[in-house]
């Protein structure tokens, strides 16, 4: 690549290997880079190791020679290691998870061929099979580690990036439903691309449909996934469909092939539509947004709007501390209040049409006893999934009078 500006990146950070492109201006579509100049291999493993008592590192392919030959130590799952959550060791050291993918990360971004690529990157977007509370910090710590900001990081799931990928292709391939069969060896999960034209934007969902276990026999797998199609398929118009990952092969789609063909349909097998999407989702985020006329409702969307009931310069008003419509791990809430002759707090829950109305009680004990109004506290809200969101408070005291205690709760309100 000869980009040495306004560099658009896609990484896909999987269960087991990785993978790397950025956006060519010229052509309009994302680039996949490979780990062999000259060869096909755009994968490379989630390994990373380091020389004991050293700091030389390696990753990916390199690692295997380096710990044969050189005796370094290494971590085989770096993945596995930021979903778990907490420390790593290795060489004799604890290391955080986060440090540890930042490095990853970094070295693979030397892929691109450029001096500095936090400096040239624009827009990187991290795409991950599943966003749980862990990945996400352990992300974000990667990211800071690199010197990335917030405006130019980001990360989204495999949905997400199905969604980004689908639509940035000809319009013909998706006019109708899409598609998405995911291999993992015998595994085979389905899903599909649905949008309602009869809203403004558009709503684009990913509709989670069956996961089977293919037969390891040619003949019967050739069978199991035949039924997959039919089950999930079934009389539907679609206009592509996709299948991805390792465990699809046409030497025993004998059936399958001709049944995924059937009514015109446009079929696409390959590695590498996790990270484009990431690299179109970047583009979307940092430069001229090409789906603006569609609204991406994933399943990692917060439909809650969270909120209080106060008295603003003495007007009673509604604050919003979190609105709906933001993925989970985007949703955060920060204020700080008084309290006026109560020793709770009370928050307004409601719906993304703001219909349905509900309350929610967080009783704070222990508490220290003071006038009205002579109690602040810190709130900090942040969701733990689409489904939960964790409240944090802290009292602030109120100047030399009614100095902090010290004190802090934390509860979780399910929606």
């Amino acid at each position: 690549m000869n980009e040495v500006r306004n560099i658009i990146v896609g990484f896909e950070l999987g269960e087991k290997a990785s993978q790397l492109c950025y956006y060519d201006r010229r052509t309009g579509d994302a680039v996949s880079l490979s780990m062999k100049v000259g060869t096909g291999q755009y994968a490379f493993p989630n390994c990373i190791s380091k020389r004991p008592g050293e700091d030389e590192w390696h990753f990916g392919l390199e690692v295997e020679y380096f710990v044969e030959k050189q005796n370094e130590v290494y971590l085989d799952n770096i993945y596995r290691a930021c979903a778990d959550g907490g420390t790593v060791s290795l060489d004799a050291e604890e290391w955080d998870a986060g440090e540890l993918l930042g490095r990853f990360i970094g070295y693979a971004l030397r892929i691109l061929g450029v001096p500095d690529p936090v400096k040239s990157i624009s827009g990187l977007m991290i795409t991950v099979p599943a966003l749980t509370r862990p990945l996400v910090e352990n992300v974000r710590k990667a990211c800071a580690y690199l010197g990335f900001s917030r405006n130019r990081c980001f990360l989204q799931s495999y949905e997400e990036s199905f969604y980004y990928h689908t639509l940035y292709q000809r319009p013909e391939l998706w006019s109708r439903q899409v598609a998405l069969f995911r291999f993992d060896g015998d595994q085979v999960s389905y899903s599909q691309l649905e949008m309602d034209h009869k809203t403004r934007p558009v709503q684009v969902r990913v509709v989670r449909g069956r996961q089977v276990k293919l037969s390891s026999e040619p003949g019967r797998r050739d069978l199991d996934f035949c039924q997959l199609i039919q089950d999930s398929m079934g009389t539907q118009i679609f206009s592509s469909v996709y299948l991805v990952g390792e465990g699809f092969d046409r030497d025993w789609a004998v059936r399958s092939v001709p049944l995924l063909c059937r009514n015109q349909r446009h079929v696409f097998y390959g590695s590498n539509l996790f990270v484009k999407g990431a690299c179109f989702g970047a583009r979307e985020k940092v430069e001229d947004r090409n789906l603006k006329g569609y609204l991406y409702c994933g399943n990692d969307l917060v439909r809650k709007n969270v909120g209080m009931d106060m008295l603003i310069s003495g007007s009673p008003a509604y604050y919003s501390l979190i609105g709906a419509g933001v993925n989970w791990y985007e949703a955060v809430g920060d204020c700080e209040i008084l309290l006026d002759g109560t020793r709770e707090l009370v928050f307004t829950v409601s719906d993304m049409e703001g219909k349905r109305k509900e309350k929610y009680s967080m009783q704070l004990p222990g508490l220290p006893e003071r006038p009205p109004k002579a109690t602040r506290l810190h709130l900090h809200l942040e969701f733990e999934s689409d489904k939960r969101c964790r409240v944090h408070v802290k009292d602030l005291g109120l100047g030399e009078m009614y100095p902090a205690s010290g004190m802090e709760w934390e509860e979780t309100m399910p929606f």
